[in-house]
């Protein structure tokens, strides 16, 4: 699916620029030129409605946050869900869970617990 983002202000170069539109293919963002000589057009117009388009932040050492511990055996599941979702809101796209100092037997039991999984609209992504 090609999808044309348009009406968006889009971080280039240290700067916000308006007036261009951004073209995503797969998840990746593709040039329009050769979508134009190929004779292809988006699937798919969003209108961001002058929203800022830009990379998400990967946070790369996360405790938990938003009520929610990693580094308590019980509930670890629900504690990354919850911090998924919170974190998305301030533009944090993909985290690596991390564990405060504890025994041996509490990393056992919360480390399986941690597993990666893909990034949504209902949550940032887990890394491992």
């Amino acid at each position: 699916t090609i999808r044309r983002f348009t009406n968006a202000r889009l971080l280039r170069g240290h700067a916000l620029v308006e007036d261009e539109d951004l073209w995503v293919c797969g998840g990746v963002i593709i040039d329009p030129q050769v979508l134009f000589w190929d004779g292809r057009t988006a699937d798919e117009t969003i209108d961001c409605e002058g929203n800022i388009i830009s990379p998400g932040f990967i946070d790369l050492q996360l405790n938990g946050g938003f009520g929610a511990d990693f580094s308590t055996p019980t509930g670890v599941r629900e504690a990354l869900s919850t911090v998924a979702r919170g974190v998305l809101q301030h533009g944090v796209t993909a985290f690596l869970p991390t564990l405060i100092c504890s025994s041996a037997d509490v990393y056992r039991s919360i480390i399986p617990e941690i597993v990666p999984r893909s990034g949504s609209t209902d949550g940032a992504a887990i890394l491992g």
